[in-house]
């Protein structure tokens, strides 16, 4: 089979969940899809996040600014000269007037559905990309059906094009460690004995002010690891009533995200709003139990082996939560069917079906 060019547009490589979804992507084709050759599209500053593939990609460095208006027109030139087979972008922004095919990833639409930073002119913008995205990409990945049944309503001209292709976990990193390696963590990072653990943003969607009402209700010492520090602080000056009881803990690796999730006695998480929602599915991977949302996409990554509870429902969220904190037996029936759960999942099998759209598409 003739080597085929697949171009990527990795600018978002280090941002929040996105970048977590295209680094696994391109570790598991770089380990297994020796007919693939990558050229791929970054930050100068964000090369080194691509050092792992560099033997099998050309790396070129593309500083135009993301969500302007220069972003949309400056890759034919590059795509045109390396010959590239199908153009990838892992986020809904699809450059105008490509020369190759196109695939392109709406995680969710969050930007139409909820208020976002922009207000008015970012929600417009979103919905023009977006349109565009729809008509003129040759398929549209997204990661649950909860978001492709979104698509379908906002923009039901492309539904044809649309595809579920879920987001993974990589179970070499998630999964139950040994007591002692937690232990000495937990001393590492000056962790509570027993605590609830929060893991992501802290945007109003996210809904953190559940956070401390949980805290407050169980008395229980809170863990929040997040990379939204004003959004932290602002948290905090509102926890009066549990200061003591609320800390902040940075990880600098997924090996230390993994340790945490294992150090947790639950994971809670009371998002409003979810494409797909990771953090619950790496807990459960690790063996922690979980009590979350029951909105949105969560019901299909959690299955049947979390708690889940009305976010909006501020005495079923904190009875939920109250259920498994207080109830060793239920812990250990979460934390068996959570492993099940989280089983399921695999970045390999995701990037396998998308490699498998991409022959589709290109004709390989």
């Amino acid at each position: 089979m003739q080597m085929k060019t697949i171009a990527i547009d990795c600018r978002k490589i280090n941002d929040g969940g996105i970048g977590t979804y295209l680094s696994n992507m391109l570790k598991c084709w770089s380990n297994t899809k020796t007919d693939l050759r990558f050229v791929l599209f970054c930050h100068p500053k964000d090369r080194g996040s691509l050092e792992f593939i560099k033997d099998r990609a050309t790396i070129l460095d593309h500083d135009y600014s993301k969500y302007s208006v220069r972003e949309l027109f400056s890759f034919r030139k590059p795509l045109i000269e390396y010959k590239a087979d199908l153009f990838f972008s892992p986020h809904y922004t699809l450059p105008f007037n490509l020369p190759c095919k196109s695939i392109v990833v709406i995680h969710d639409l969050i930007h139409l559905k909820l208020p976002v930073k922009g207000g008015i002119i970012g929600r417009t913008y979103a919905r023009k990309m977006i349109k565009h995205a729809g008509k003129n990409a040759d398929n549209v990945i997204t990661v649950s059906e909860y978001s492709k049944n979104d698509l379908a309503e906002y923009f039901p001209d492309y539904s044809s094009k649309y595809k579920v292709i879920e987001n993974g976990v990589d179970h070499d990193i998630f999964k139950p460690l040994p007591e002692d390696i937690i232990s000495q963590f937990k001393k590492e990072k000056s962790l509570p004995e027993k605590f609830i653990l929060y893991v992501g943003a802290l945007k109003p969607h996210k809904n953190p002010k559940a956070l401390l009402t949980i805290s407050s209700a169980l008395e229980a010492d809170l863990v929040v690891c997040s990379n939204d520090k004003e959004a932290y602080k602002r948290l905090a000056q509102s926890a009066v009533s549990i200061k003591n009881r609320l800390s902040l803990v940075n990880t600098n690796s997924h090996e230390e995200l993994a340790m945490l999730y294992n150090a947790a006695d639950m994971f809670f998480f009371p998002s409003l709003y979810e494409g797909f929602g990771l953090p619950p599915l790496e807990a459960m991977a690790c063996g922690t139990p979980v009590a979350c949302s029951n909105i949105a996409s969560l019901p299909e990554v959690v299955g049947d082996s979390a708690v889940t509870f009305t976010p909006n429902n501020q005495s079923e969220m904190i009875n939920a939560a109250k259920s498994v904190w207080d109830d060793n037996e239920r812990q250990m029936t979460l934390i068996a069917g959570g492993l099940k759960q989280a089983g399921k999942f695999s970045w390999g099998k995701s990037a396998d079906r998308l490699y498998d759209l991409f022959m589709e598409v290109i004709g390989g």
